[in-house]
């Protein structure tokens, strides 16, 4: 679906494509002289953060990571979303998952004060960048609250959390990596002035966007070497239970073999001592426990317990 967006009184537009359909792409192509390599690229779910450049249709092409929230059937909370700038004309493709992204065209087409399209693009590369830090904070307060857990008592439930808070700050951690990269790409683009030339106003906003970015992947680093180290915990804690578990079994088994071995002679039909006196059972019974107390003895003295 196209939304085509009014022209703003620096001539611009912009057009938002929404899951693209095949009569999409024909029109894009047909009335907007879009190739067909930059709208394979555009719609790939699966490509990278990078920024091309085709000189013979003079025609931008920008991939960048954007969060989104996870669902049952898709973990990826990272989808890339495509730009395509070409005059004066600016292409958004997103997909019902990224489409939140549209808000802040919205927002520009509203502002109306930009002097190019250039402005418009890095205004919503910016609002894209300043997203990560509503997830990071949503992350955050998940892990706060399976560490107070793992201070009362651990559960699988735990477990899984755990193992899902790991992997969505592995994706994003890789698209924060990726759009580093693309902006990176763009800052020495505009310094060696290739085939676009930025504005001081321009750089500025890259700049904004570039420190955004490097403080959002710094602050993925820490929170995932954070939960690094939880799962380190975790798992300690989980042996250590386990090694106690094991130990208390130990000591049921050492001491409670002891009876069965001393009253099973007892129980043989051949002469014992004391075995024919009517108190031979509380005989049987002293024997027994001597041997019990002796063996907690060695264990407590030896620190096994």
């Amino acid at each position: 679906m196209l939304r085509v967006g009014p022209v703003t009184k620096a001539n611009n537009q912009i057009i938002a494509v929404v899951d693209e359909t095949a009569a999409d792409r024909q029109q894009l192509m047909q009335k907007y002289h879009l190739t067909a390599e930059f709208l394979r690229y555009a719609t790939d779910p699966l490509e990278r953060a990078r920024v091309e450049y085709n000189p013979f249709t003079s025609t931008w092409l920008i991939v960048y990571n954007v969060p989104v929230d996870a669902n049952e059937t898709d973990k990826r909370v990272i989808k890339p979303i495509s730009f395509i700038l070409k005059g004066n004309q600016l292409f958004v493709f997103v997909t019902a998952q990224t489409s939140h992204i549209l808000s802040a065209v919205d927002a520009v087409n509203q502002a109306d004060e930009t002097r190019g399209m250039w402005d418009s693009l890095l205004a919503i590369l910016y609002d894209i960048s300043t997203t990560y830090f509503d997830y990071i904070q949503k992350m955050t307060e998940s892990r706060l609250k399976i560490e107070e857990h793992l201070h009362q008592r651990s559960s699988s439930q735990h477990i899984f959390e755990l193992a899902d808070l790991s992997t969505a700050l592995t994706y994003f951690l890789t698209g924060a990596n990726g759009n580093l990269v693309a902006i990176g790409q763009l800052r020495l683009i505009a310094k060696r002035g290739e085939n676009v030339n930025l504005s001081p106003q321009n750089i500025a906003q890259l700049e904004d966007i570039e420190v955004e970015a490097h403080q959002a992947q710094e602050m993925l680093e820490l929170n995932s070497d954070i939960v690094d180290k939880l799962s380190n915990t975790f798992n300690n804690l989980l042996n250590n239970n386990l090694n106690q578990v094991m130990k208390l079994l130990t000591i049921y088994s050492v001491v409670l073999m002891i009876p069965p071995i001393i009253f099973g002679f007892y129980g043989m039909n051949m002469w014992l001592p004391l075995a024919d006196k009517q108190w031979s059972w509380v005989f049987s019974v002293i024997i027994s426990a001597a041997p019990i107390v002796w063996v907690m003895y060695r264990l407590k003295r030896d620190h096994f317990i």
